[in-house]
């Protein structure tokens, strides 16, 4: 899994930004329009929406309830604790994707099961040590949601599979959009070991 997340001040730096990581196979945009002024969200987001439709890629957006609803989005990413997971699950149904962000192992139990598809480890978490650990805690606590790190640089095959991690989002601010080509093999790979693995 790679999210490639896409903010910023301006719409059309936006809109271009998230068409270059589709066509350089990114699957997963995950879109913070909380910097552009109101009157411009929706558009920006539809217009991707569309790209997104067109390269079969999902596109979530984050901590906006509201714009899943409205615009009929593939989910949410909930990056701010004050908005409830549970409450989202209940407002938008079951068929969008919920993911949160986490600091620590000690917030896993905290982590509703029932409205969660997967859990973020926070960009500030850049230990692969840390990383393993919230991992450890979720299998332990027999959770199975998929577990994703958020890095600030293209991680290496070898801290993928030290962190044991799912998969990765990184924000468009630090990685062009043509690094990702490398990363989803990466990624591949990682997942077909673990698939040979079992």
């Amino acid at each position: 899994m790679l999210q490639f997340i896409v903010s910023g001040t301006n719409s059309a730096e936006i809109i271009d930004t998230a068409k270059a990581a589709l066509k350089n196979a990114c699957q997963w945009i995950r879109l913070d329009v909380s910097l552009l002024p109101i009157s411009e969200q929706d558009n920006t987001i539809d217009i991707i929406r569309q790209s997104c439709k067109e390269y079969d890629a999902i596109l979530t957006v984050e901590n906006d309830v509201e714009a899943v609803k409205r615009l009929k989005l593939d989910g949410l990413h909930l990056t701010n604790p004050s908005i409830s997971a549970v409450d989202a699950r209940k407002d938008m149904g079951e068929e969008p994707i919920i993911g949160v962000t986490i600091n620590n192992s000690s917030e896993v139990p905290f982590v509703p099961r029932a409205a969660v598809d997967y859990i973020e480890i926070d960009k500030n978490v850049d230990d692969v040590k840390v990383q393993s650990e919230i991992v450890e805690q979720m299998k332990s606590s027999g959770r199975d949601e998929p577990v994703i790190a958020h890095f600030g640089f293209i991680p290496t095959l070898s801290m993928l599979r030290a962190s044991g991690v799912n998969g990765v989002s990184l924000d468009s601010s630090n990685t062009e959009a043509v690094e990702l080509k490398d990363l989803i093999i990466k990624l591949e790979l990682l997942a077909e070991e673990r698939i040979n693995s079992l």
